[in-house]
Formats: C-alpha cells, structure tokens, sequence
C-alpha cells in the first residue's frame, strides 16, 4: 500500500514537469526555450492527467520486475524517455534533457552498484549505442544527401547504452529495428490508401518502447526466447 502511494505521488510530480514541459515546447513549436521561461510558465494547471496514469502503470510493473536501488534509477529514466517519446511524436526531435537524464542515472546506476562489469558494460553500451547508427548514417549518406537517423536518436541510443549496459543496448538496437520496420510497411500502408504523402516516421518512440521491454525483461532472456523461436521454425521447417 505504501509503494502504490509513492508511487502515486511521483506520477503526479513527473506527469507535473513533462505537462509544463510539452506546453512550452508547443509554443515554441518544438524548439528550445530557456529554464527560466519554462519556471514563468510552470504551473500544477497545466498537468495533463492521463499522464498520472501511465507513469503510474509503469512504475508499478517495472517494480515487479527489478530491486529497489534499480528502480530508484529506472523511475527517473522511465520520465526522461516518456519525455523523448511524445517529443519525438509531435516535432521530431530528441531534446537533450531525455539524453542528460539518462545518462546521468547511469553514472548513478555506477556509483550505486558499483561493479568492474557493470562499469565496462556501460562505457562498451555507450560506444555501440552511439557508434551503430551513426555509421548507419554515414554509410547511407554515401549513397544520399539526406541522413537515416538524427543525431537525437544516437544520443538518445548512446545514453540509454551506458544506462543498461552493452548486452541490453544490442537486444534494443534489433528491437527497435524489428519495430520500426513493421509499423513502416503499416505507415506506407496507411499512405497509399489515404494518398497522404507522410515522409518521416520518427524512430524514437520504437528506442523508448524497446528500453521499457528490456528495463521489465533482462536482455539475456529476450536473447533466449529469439534462439528458442529460431530453433522451432528451423525444426518445424525441417
């Protein structure tokens, strides 16, 4: 009973922050704004309440999943991704305070359970959760003037790498391309019936889905449940 309040009232404190944070962002039409102005216009009014719910909801199933030092790290990701996800929906962009965030939770996450892997797992998850995509970029751009990711992304993959380290950041690089992928096909889909000419499908909210999935389900088990899935339709096919 007592989790479930705190739990509550940290919804409200979050659901509180990115409100007043969207409202900025929509009057300044997605672009950057000043501190001081976003303390001018803070205020509790703004809060939009399906927020409580959905932080709340997944605090409560993060916890079920991971100890208590972890989800003291994970409560204040889980907003900074949040916070990536509707901002990359509405204008197409990463802001930089997701990626700060994250990245300081991870030096938190470090400090808190300090081991000589975690520490190595976390710098190798950085490099390979920055470095993929923007090799990915530069290879495409030999071939287009125009760029497959934005730099939000592999900021955005380089923080969450350090975060949950380099075994985790590889299973949310393939997950969010699987992802992405189909929802593609459906968003072309989508374009072809309704004969809109929508270009750009934004790649950050399939990283935070990804994150969430494996922040609840430890990257070693999704390896094992693909390999297990790969085994059977080989079998099946033999």
């Amino acid at each position: 009973m007592q989790s479930i309040i705190i739990f509550f009232l940290i919804a409200i404190l979050f659901s509180v922050i990115l409100s007043n944070f969207l409202k900025c962002a929509a009057i300044h039409k997605g672009n950057n704004f000043t501190f001081s102005e976003f303390k001018n216009r803070f205020s509790i009014k703004n809060i939009d309440i399906s927020f409580i719910f959905i932080f709340f909801i997944i605090f409560e199933i993060v916890s079920k999943f991971v100890g208590v030092k972890e989800l003291i790290i994970f409560v204040p990701s889980i907003f900074a991704l949040l916070l990536a996800f509707c901002m990359d929906i509405k204008y197409m962009i990463i802001p930089h305070t997701s990626c700060f965030v994250i990245l300081f939770m991870g030096i938190i996450k470090n400090v808190l359970l300090f081991s000589k892997e975690d520490i190595i797992s976390s710098i190798l998850g950085l490099i390979a959760g920055g470095m993929f995509f923007y090799l990915v970029n530069l290879i495409f751009g030999l071939f287009s003037k125009k760029t497959g990711f934005g730099m939000g992304d592999i900021k955005l993959l380089a923080s969450i790498g350090f975060l949950i380290g380099f075994k985790a950041i590889i299973v949310v690089i393939i997950m969010s391309i699987f992802m992405s992928a189909i929802f593609s096909l459906l968003f072309l889909l989508y374009n072809f019936i309704t004969k809109k000419k929508e270009e750009y499908l934004p790649f950050g909210p399939f990283i935070v889905l990804s994150t969430l999935i494996v922040i609840m389900v430890p990257a070693s088990q999704i390896i094992d449940m693909y390999f297990n899935i790969i085994d059977k339709l080989i079998i099946h096919l033999n």
